[in-house]
């Protein structure tokens, strides 16, 4: 009996290092992420880190190499989640493709998402430091965005199929406007550290998006919080 109970002992000691192995490395990356979104990849402080996830160097060794790696895998790690929840899937699922961007765009201005208008996007900030300095960061960050692209394109082919959005427009160049005046928006608001400066621009694209609807299917753009 006690030769059968060792080998079941020693898989529930590997299955409970396991399971502190990936709590301690998803707490270096969410500590890393929120390191970086605040000062930037190159200032992102290594030992600011490390306190905050509460962990020592042996352990941010044993699962990264070095800074670049945590750093890469931090961005992938929330940026991937984040765009997946957010847009991706959301416009994958949708039957009604401008509804859905109206949807997601009024809770960026609502403060659901990016919430706090010091920091911004990450996503834009990254693109922005890094795109120039570092080639992984640089792939990664425009692989992101060619996604995103390609998921709006792709909903809005689908709403032209279904007689939804106007057959005149091309998609893929809707897509990357949408893309670019969202971002651009956003920048806006960073800079400015207020949600005002975005009312205007928001009030505007909400009438460009419902431009792309059919004749008669057009609806008027939600405005509740846009002022606020």
């Amino acid at each position: 009996m006690p030769e059968t109970l060792k080998p079941i002992q020693a898989e529930k000691g590997e299955d409970a290092r396991q399971i502190r192995g990936e709590r301690t490395r998803q707490a270096l990356l969410e500590a890393a992420f929120d390191e970086i979104h605040q000062h930037g990849y190159r200032s992102a402080s290594l030992n600011d880190i490390l306190k905050a996830a509460g962990c020592t160097k042996g352990s941010l060794y044993h699962h990264f190499p070095d800074k670049h790696a945590l750093g890469l895998a931090a961005i992938v790690d929330n940026v991937d989640r984040f765009m997946g929840t957010t847009w991706l899937r959301p416009l994958a699922q949708s039957t009604d493709p401008i509804s859905t961007l109206l949807d997601i765009l009024q809770r960026h201005v609502d403060g659901e998402v990016l919430c706090d208008v010091r920091l911004g996007c990450p996503l834009q900030n990254l693109s922005q430091e890094m795109s120039g300095l570092d080639e992984d960061f640089r792939t990664y960050l425009n692989g992101i965005h060619e996604q995103w692209r390609t998921a709006i394109a792709d909903a809005l082919r689908k709403g032209q199929d279904a007689g939804q959005v106007r057959k005149d427009i091309s998609a893929e160049a809707a897509a990357t406007m949408i893309i670019a005046t969202h971002q651009g928006t956003v920048g806006l608001i960073k800079t400015a550290q207020s949600t005002d400066i975005g009312a205007s621009s928001f009030e505007a694209f909400y009438q460009y998006l419902n431009s792309l609807r059919t004749t008669g299917n057009s609806t008027p753009g939600p405005k509740e919080g846009l002022t606020s």
